[in-house]
């Protein structure tokens, strides 16, 4: 963070919920949050929903956008309002993203992605000033952002929430992008007067499990000498969050009612209903016991006999476990994935955070598939990502090693191997065969990166004397070994085009290409060897 800037203000913008945390750099640990309310209920944070008019300007955000719907949908005049809801997975592997990249919302309609999320980080940076400025005057130039994403999202998707900050307003150069779950990881290193738990000493080996509505981020840290993270093993993880328990409560419904009945609930009775799962899914735990909660009037006139007890749904506890039974699966399979991949670290502790993780079946299911470790779990684990990413905010340098996500390369030419390369890449140029696209690597998957360290320096030669530029083409690989850059499972991620005066007569003129990771992000900047004039990538969307 910049010395200057005197607040750190971190945004979480999740799939399910979404909400800010602050701290000044003169009392780091007084992080401040605003406390949403709906009914009798407070929380840091509220619902990741936005409604938009027909004419698709911004309307509301969080649990006001919910009702504002709701009161439409009973009048009926919701039928050309935008209304998005749990949309940010739309970003997860899509490989067409761009920033023409259209998402539907609840009914179909779309609209551009880049609107939708701006529209959410400018209501959450809004609402900051508007709510906290009486109280602690704060201005734009005195704040450093933190903008949160997953883990295991690719450099295209990190870009596009880049792009939807700066849009709504927050400068480029007083933005740092944090991965949750290495934020999770700092909050619960905090201590036990912020996090609850006891520092992990030195030499010590954890895995973070970070269960978000939408993602399951699952990270591996080192603890260093200096007190500072070492990432021992890439992040990896999938879309088994929260909402995949919901999911499977909704098929339940379905097959309990009938399509007909669930397609003619009104919206307000739909957002009341997933407001009381949600009440029920955070209690519910592995014993053997009833559940029961409150259902809209049409499912209730519609409900055969013994399925209602006083007027609520009656849940047996095997029912409501089933819902929790794949997404659980899939965790504990992957963390078991994981670490068999680690064997020679030993792993004595798992920290289980995020929103999801406050569910007691997915504790304790975790537990129980692995015995030998400790599970533990902060205070507040569905803050522990927005908290520590202040804490990054105001220290970054807390993560020091960061294990590289993909193979990362530029395409080139190279002489063709005739036998090896195929034909159709075989290119004649001034009487030599040459091979086109071929991918080479800068910095290999899995390899250990030190943050803002240059990790590799390659230069680059022009294929004539007359050649007046040279164009390089940023790749990504999940592949440890590529051989072309357009190889199942390649990414172009960024392009850019390097001036090289051709004043200079000798063939030897060069172009310097290197990469190097700042923070969370990748930079890659190239040097032309004559006039020293420095390039850097654009990271424009292929």
């Amino acid at each position: 963070m910049s010395s200057s800037k005197l607040f750190v203000v971190a945004i979480d913008f999740g799939t399910t919920y979404s909400g800010y945390a602050f701290s000044s750099i003169s009392d780091k640990e007084q992080v401040l949050t605003y406390n949403w309310s709906k009914g009798l209920l407070q929380a840091p944070k509220t619902q990741t929903s936005i409604l938009f008019t027909p004419g698709r300007d911004f309307h509301s955000f969080g649990y006001e956008a919910e009702e504002e719907y709701a009161r439409l949908s009973q009048l009926k005049e919701n039928r050309d309002w935008y209304f998005f809801k749990r949309f940010k997975l739309t970003l997860y592997k899509n490989e067409n993203l761009n920033e023409q990249t259209k998402i539907p919302d609840c009914t179909g309609k779309q609209m551009p992605a880049i609107e939708v999320f701006s529209a959410g980080i400018r209501y959450l940076k809004n609402h900051l000033f508007t709510h906290f400025n009486e109280r602690i005057p704060m201005r734009d130039a005195d704040i450093h952002w933190v903008l949160t994403v997953p883990a295991i999202w690719d450099e295209a998707a990190k870009k596009f929430m880049r792009i939807c900050a700066e849009k709504a307003g927050i400068p480029g150069n007083q933005l740092t992008l944090a991965l949750e779950p290495e934020s999770a990881a700092l909050y619960c290193q905090l201590g036990t007067h912020r996090s609850g738990l006891l520092p992990l000493q030195h030499g010590a080996r954890f895995l973070l499990l970070d269960c978000g509505g939408g993602t399951v981020d699952i990270t591996v840290h080192e603890v260093r000498l200096d007190n500072s993270l070492k990432e021992i093993h890439r992040a990896s993880g999938g879309p088994w969050g929260g909402i995949k328990v919901d999911d499977a409560f909704q098929e339940y419904l379905l097959e309990l009612f009938g399509f007909e009945c669930i397609a003619s609930l009104p919206k307000h009775d739909v957002i009341e209903l997933e407001r009381s799962f949600e009440l029920l899914k955070k209690n519910v735990n592995t014993e053997s016991k009833n559940y029961h909660m409150q259902i809209p009037l049409i499912l209730r006139q519609s409900a055969e006999p013994g399925t209602l007890v006083a007027g609520k749904l009656r849940l047996n506890s095997k029912i409501v476990q089933s819902f929790f039974e794949k997404p659980a699966a899939n965790i504990c399979r992957h963390i078991h994935d994981v670490l068999l991949s680690l064997r020679e670290h030993e792993i004595d502790t798992i920290l289980l955070v995020g929103g999801f993780a406050e569910s007691k079946v997915l504790q304790e299911k975790v537990q129980s598939k692995f015995p030998t470790i400790k599970v533990l779990q902060p205070n507040e684990p569905g803050s522990a990502v927005i908290k520590g990413a202040v804490e990054f905010g105001h220290c970054p340098e807390k993560i020091r090693f960061r294990m590289s996500p993909y193979t990362y390369g530029v395409d080139t030419v190279a002489p063709f191997r005739h036998g090896k390369d195929p034909s159709s890449k075989h290119w004649e140029f001034d009487g030599e065969a040459y091979c086109l696209d071929k991918f080479h690597i800068h910095v290999k998957k899995n390899q250990s990166v030190e943050t803002g360290t240059e990790i590799s320096n390659k230069n680059y030669h022009p294929m004539t004397k007359e050649q007046t530029s040279m164009n390089f083409k940023i790749v990504t690989s999940d592949a440890l070994s590529p051989i072309y850059v357009d190889d199942p499972g390649n990414r172009i991620i960024g392009s850019f085009e390097v001036r090289i005066p051709n004043a200079f007569s000798s063939s030897e003129r060069s172009v310097n290409v290197k990469m190097i990771f700042r923070g969370t992000e990748l930079d890659v900047e190239a040097q032309d060897a004559h006039t020293q004039q420095k390039y850097k990538t654009s990271f424009k969307f292929e």
